[in-house]
């Protein structure tokens, strides 16, 4: 039973940590956040999931630019909801290309927690 409560507690974090750093502060700069709670989710994210900011930011705001397109890399519409679902991380994997995330990841950290 602790181990379930654990891994919900984690979870929850980790779903914290991407919708409101990666999402809210790093794609949109609609927050900013003190640099220890910043580098306490960065830190999180980067043992619970291994993202790196600067490529879920370009892939995520690639997604805003073409929202329900052939292009938009994530897209219910195109690719289904039950694929985005339970495969999204796989979209954002084939997603990831060194142009777009030059070009969409500006603003990014680039330290050692993101190398």
């Amino acid at each position: 039973m602790t181990t379930i409560i654990a891994t919900l507690v984690m979870v929850q974090i980790t779903i914290a940590c991407v919708t409101l750093y990666l999402h809210r502060s790093m794609c949109h700069r609609a927050v900013t956040y003190h640099p220890v709670v910043e580098h306490f989710m960065r830190f999180w994210l980067w043992l619970t999931t291994g993202m790196i900011t600067r490529e879920w930011v370009a892939v995520h705001r690639k997604h805003h630019q073409a929202s329900d397109t052939a292009a938009d890399p994530h897209s219910p519409k195109i690719h289904g909801i039950w694929r985005i679902l339970f495969g999204g991380a796989y979209y954002y994997v084939l997603a990831k290309n060194k142009p777009d995330v030059v070009k969409l990841g500006v603003g990014c950290p680039d330290d050692w927690i993101e190398r």
